[in-house]
This record gives structure tokens, C-alpha cells and sequence, in this order.
């Protein structure tokens, strides 16, 4: 079967290829045949060329506001530039109004409000531009620069609250600059908050340390709290940094003259005997000047005479460390150190010499070592610790140091007493003991050191008549009754060693001649200042001469004869109560015994046996 093929006519094939009308004609042949048209109308005449343009349409809304918007503004730029600063506002706000979301334009009106000195306005313009959850960096500058502005401007109008709001909104948007956490300090300062401006300031420091100006802020602070110290540390902690500073030298030079203002005034009390109120002064210069070693001295020396020696040697101690920390071996400073080293051990001194008086006989001797460690030729330091040891009744150690202040000053008369007097007391021992020997050479060796202690030549004597050697204990006897023929001792002494003859008598028969020339002899071997007592033997008055001393002492001379007569008579009412004493009887309650059986009663209707006894002999038979 053939296969048809289907013809189709032109006009069937034209709708078959979409075309709607048969007679359409494309655009370009349509203009085409236009511009045939008018060159064959008006032929080579270029007038009516114009109507081949498109007829203008009217723009849009949008395009209108967006013209109109951006004419204020580059008009608000222009003003800017002319610094007409009103006209600039008006052109921005006229283009705010017409695109309000446009945040350049509160940028640039945030600009001219800052130059008309509006920083409110400003800053309400700048909020609104940095209202976005992320705003460009600048614009948070430029807020934060205009609240400090504000708040500068509060300042200066005496508004410090007001303007402290504003710095602290200026430091919150930008918490590292330093200059608006400043600026909120010195609000607080001006409201006379210096608390809460140290705390902030603290905080200041411990992120810059290295910033001299900081310290001189502080210190400025701690001068309106009164506090003296702080003020003088930071100063120096400035000068550390900058030894240059100006404002830091020129606070040390306020705070130096302030201190030696108050060191003159608490001479002055000290000199009139007010050590409270000179003690006042001191402390108030040492609070503006705590690295001066000479307050330190004064202060310790006003402290030790007002007997509180533990901030004495605390001041002391201070002070020599004050001198070591100084740079170079100045002479001023070397001096200052040994001025410092003495009072301390002095202060020592005293404070076992308190300690002394008290009974508080061991912590006047660890006193002392102390004081000994620094000074081993003051013989006043020996005596003490021997006084002490004395008490304590380490009589081998107090020898040691009675000794050793004798070989200082052989002729001070209150050592040779205290040796006197406790080689007497190792006599006695010595003789308690039946050490004899030991006994006569501790009586010569006290006897030597002091020959005008009758009570020494009456031991020895006693001893020696023990020993039956009675001439020379009679003559020990009469050198004790030509020393003090006033005591109540010489007719005692007389009846014992003279019996059957009176004091008359002893005194001017021959062994007393000899005991006094032999007494005389002695006598002129004592350092010069003693010759002049030869003349009181007999009498018992100006034997003991006083010593001057430069230190104080835990005995004078007066405390120390004293003493002896007080020792003498303690051992004398021992010995005699150990004679009297009577039936040792208790007082306490007693338990009872306990009951014992009764023995049975004899019958009495037996009858009684006699019991025999035997004469041991045995009966013969």
C-alpha cells in the first residue's frame, strides 16, 4: 500500500509556524518602512528627527524619595564642609525623614550636633546608628568619644554625677580605654567617694603596672584618706619607674618637709618631758617619711624611755635596716647605723633590767645575750647577767661574769662587791661542806676583792677557829669590829672569840694594832678613789663609795648593800628557826583505824594460878 503524503497550502504552513495573523510583520521591518515613509515626505531634513525617540516616562515612588534623599544629603555634606553647621542639621534631618533607615545619615547629623556642641543629640543619633546587633567598630568609637565629651562638659559645669554617668557609659562601650575609667575616678573623687575610687584604681593597677601616673593618682587619694604611708609607697613606686617624674619628686618634697615638721615639734615635747605627745609627733613623721632611719631612732629612744621596749627594738632594728639598704658606704649613714646598734642594745639592757625588778630572772638573762652579741666591752652588760644568774642561783656562770666586768674596771666598786659577796657565799658552802680548805681560799679571795665587808673577815674567822688556829681568827675578828663597831654583831663577836673581856679591851690591846695596820695595808692596794676611806674605820659610815654608771643596772650600789644585809639576815632567821623548832604536828584529817576485836574478859570465878619462874640454875638433888 503507497503511503500518502498530505500537501498543505502557504497559508495552512503560516498558522502551522504560530503566527496568529497571517499578515504580521516583525518590529524591524515596521521602522524600516516608517523611516521610508519621512525621507520620501521631507526628504534630507534633519527636523523632525527627534521623533524617532521614545516618548520620556514619568519614574517611579522610590525613585523620586531616592533622588530627593540623596540631594539633602550631598547638600548636608556641602554645609558641612562651609561648617554651617544648622543648615547641615536641617539637610540631614529633611533626608533622615525621606529614608530613615539609612544609618550614614545619623552618622553625618551626629556630626554636626557635635560641632554645634549638642553632644545629647549626638549621642541619641550615634545610639541609633550602632542599634544594630553588630555595628561597625567606628561608630562605637565615635559614641564612646561622644559620651566622654558629654561628661566632660558635665564636669566642667560642676555636674560631677551627671558626668560620671556619661564616662561610665563611655568606658562600658569601651572598657580598655583607660582614659574613661580615669575620668569616672575623678567624679568619684569630686563627690568625695575615695573608697570606691581605690577600688577602681586597684583594678587599674593590676592590668597597668608599669604606668608611673597611676601610682601618683593613687597616691593622691590615700593623701585625702590620711594615709600617709600609702601615699609615701606610691610615690615611690612612681620614681621606681620614672626617677624623673615631676609631680612624683614634687609630692615626696611636700610629704619630707611635712615629716620634719612633725620631728621638730616631737623634739620639742620630748625636751619638755611630754613623751606621749612627742611620741605622737614621730609616728606622724614616719608616716610621711618611713624610709628616714633618724625618725626611726628617735621614735625607738622616746619608746625605751617610756619602758615599751618591744616597738623600741622593733624602731632599732628598722632603722639599721634602713642604713644597710642604702646605696654606697655613706659616712652619714654609717653613723646613723651604729647610733641605731646602740640604742638597741641598750634598749636590751633595760628591758632586763625591767625584767630584772619583776623576778623575771631568766628573760633578763636571754636579754642580755642578746645585748652581748653586739658589745663585749661594757662592763654594765656583765653585771646585769651576772645579777640575774645570781638570782637564779647559777652562781658558777654570775663568778664568770662578775669576772669578766672586773677585768674591764678593776676599780668599780659595785663589782668588786658583787665578787665580794658571792665568793662569800661559795665560803659558806664550802664550809657547809666541811671543804675547808676550799672554804679559807673563797673568804681570802672575797676578802681580797673587797676589804671593807666586816662580814667577810668575821666568816673567815669563824672558819678559822674551827681550824684551832685562833690568832689569826681573833685577828679576823677584830678587823670585822674595827670595820663596823656599831653592829649590833661586835658584842656577840667579842664575847665569842674574847671571852671574859669587853670591847674596851679588845680594841686596844696588841693584836688589835696589828689588825688595823694590817687593815691599813690593805686598804692602800684599793684603786685611788678609795684612799680617802682609811679615815672611816671605826665608824661604819662612807665605806662603800658610789659608782657612776652609764647604763643602767639591775642593782645600784645602795640595792646591792641592801641586799646583802637582807641575805644575812634571811640566813640568820633560818639557822635560828631550824634550832627552835618544836614537835612536827599534821593538822589534816586522819583516816581511822581500823576496829580491833576485844580481847574476852578473865572468868572471874576461876581460880588464879601464879606463874613460876626459874632462876635458870639447876636444882641438885
Amino acid at each position: 500500500m503507497e503511503e500518502v503524503t498530505e500537501v498543505r497550502t502557504p497559508v495552512e504552513e503560516e498558522e502551522m509556524s504560530g503566527d496568529l495573523f497571517c499578515t504580521a510583520v516583525s518590529e524591524e521591518k515596521l521602522q524600516e518602512a516608517c523611516q521610508k515613509s519621512r525621507r520620501r515626505i521631507f526628504g534630507s531634513s534633519k527636523t523632525f528627527l527627534a521623533l524617532d525617540v521614545k516618548p520620556h516616562r514619568p519614574n517611579s515612588y522610590e525613585d523620586i524619595v531616592q533622588e530627593k534623599m540623596t540631594e539633602h544629603y550631598e547638600r548636608g555634606l556641602h554645609c558641612l564642609s562651609q561648617e554651617e553647621w544648622e543648615k547641615a542639621v536641617i539637610s540631614f534631618t529633611k533626608a533622615i525623614n525621606l529614608c530613615p533607615e539609612k544609618i550614614e545619615l545619623y552618622v553625618q547629623r551626629a556630626e554636626a550636633f557635635l560641632q554645634l556642641g549638642d553632644f545629647q543629640s549626638a549621642a541619641v543619633n550615634l545610639q541609633k546608628a550602632c542599634a544594630d546587633p553588630n555595628p561597625p567598630l567606628e561608630h562605637i568609637e565615635l559614641l564612646a568619644a561622644t559620651y566622654y565629651l558629654q561628661g566632660q562638659n558635665l564636669f566642667d559645669q560642676m555636674c560631677p554625677m551627671d558626668a560620671m554617668e556619661c564616662f561610665t557609659r563611655a568606658a562600658e562601650l569601651q572598657p580598655q580605654n583607660r582614659h574613661y575609667h580615669m575620668r569616672s575616678i575623678c567624679c568619684l573623687a569630686a563627690l568625695g567617694r575615695y573608697s570606691e575610687c581605690l577600688r577602681l584604681m586597684n583594678k587599674q593597677l593590676e592590668e597597668e603596672q608599669d604606668n608611673p601616673d597611676l601610682y601618683i593618682v593613687r597616691a593622691r587619694l590615700y593623701d585625702n584618706l590620711n594615709k600617709n604611708t600609702m601615699t609615701y609607697q606610691d610615690i615611690q613606686r612612681a620614681l621606681s619607674l620614672d626617677p624623673q617624674h615631676q609631680e612624683a619628686l614634687k609630692m615626696k618634697d611636700k610629704l619630707a618637709a611635712k615629716a620634719e615638721e612633725a620631728k621638730d615639734k616631737a623634739v620639742n615635747y620630748a625636751v619638755q618631758g611630754q613623751l606621749p605627745d612627742a611620741l605622737k609627733k614621730i609616728c606622724y613623721a614616719i608616716e610621711n617619711h618611713p624610709s628616714s632611719a633618724r625618725y626611726h631612732i628617735f621614735r625607738g629612744i622616746v619608746y625605751r624611755k617610756m619602758k615599751d621596749f618591744s616597738p623600741a627594738v622593733d624602731d632599732f632594728v628598722r632603722a639599721m635596716q634602713l642604713c644597710n639598704a642604702e646605696s654606697g658606704p655613706d659616712c652619714q649613714d654609717m653613723q646613723l647605723h651604729t647610733e641605731a646598734e646602740t640604742q638597741l642594745l641598750l634598749t636590751y639592757n633595760d628591758f632586763a633590767v625591767h625584767c630584772y625588778k619583776r623576778g623575771f630572772y631568766q628573760d633578763g638573762a636571754m636579754l642580755l645575750n642578746k645585748a652581748l652579741k653586739g658589745e663585749k666591752n661594757k662592763k654594765e652588760l656583765y653585771i646585769n647577767r651576772g645579777d640575774c644568774f645570781f638570782q637564779l642561783g647559777d652562781l658558777t656562770f654570775a663568778l664568770a661574769d662578775y669576772q669578766q666586768a672586773f677585768e674591764l674596771d678593776d676599780g668599780d666598786w659595785g663589782v668588786r662587791t658583787r665578787l665580794a659577796k658571792l665568793l662569800d657565799d661559795l665560803g659558806l658552802q664550802a664550809h657547809h661542806t666541811r671543804q675547808y680548805q676550799q672554804a679559807e681560799l673563797h673568804f681570802s679571795a672575797a676578802i681580797k676583792m673587797n676589804p671593807l665587808l666586816p662580814q667577810l673577815y668575821l666568816h673567815r674567822a669563824q672558819l678559822k677557829r674551827q681550824l684551832q688556829n685562833h690568832t689569826d681568827s681573833q685577828e679576823d675578828a677584830i678587823t670585822s669590829i674595827l670595820l663596823n663597831s656599831k653592829s649590833d654583831e661586835v658584842s656577840p663577836t667579842v664575847m665569842n672569840f674574847f671571852p671574859g673581856k669587853s670591847l674596851e679591851e679588845v680594841l686596844n690591846s696588841t693584836l688589835a694594832t696589828r689588825a688595823h695596820h694590817q687593815l691599813e695595808k690593805s686598804l692602800k692596794k684599793l684603786p685611788t678613789e678609795w684612799e680617802g676611806n682609811t679615815l672611816s674605820i671605826g665608824h661604819g659610815k662612807g665605806m662603800h663609795p658610789e659608782t657612776k654608771r652609764d647604763i643602767a643596772v639591775c642593782m645600784s650600789d645602795q640595792q646591792l648593800r641592801e641586799m646583802v644585809q637582807n641575805h644575812r639576815q634571811l640566813k640568820k632567821e633560818m639557822r635560828a628557826a631550824l634550832h627552835r623548832r618544836g614537835r612536827l604536828q599534821s593538822t589534816a584529817v586522819q583516816i581511822g583505824r581500823p576496829p580491833q576485836l576485844q580481847p574476852e574478859e578473865p572468868n572471874t570465878h576461876a581460880p588464879y594460878c601464879w606463874k613460876t619462874f626459874g632462876l635458870g640454875l639447876t636444882n641438885p638433888g
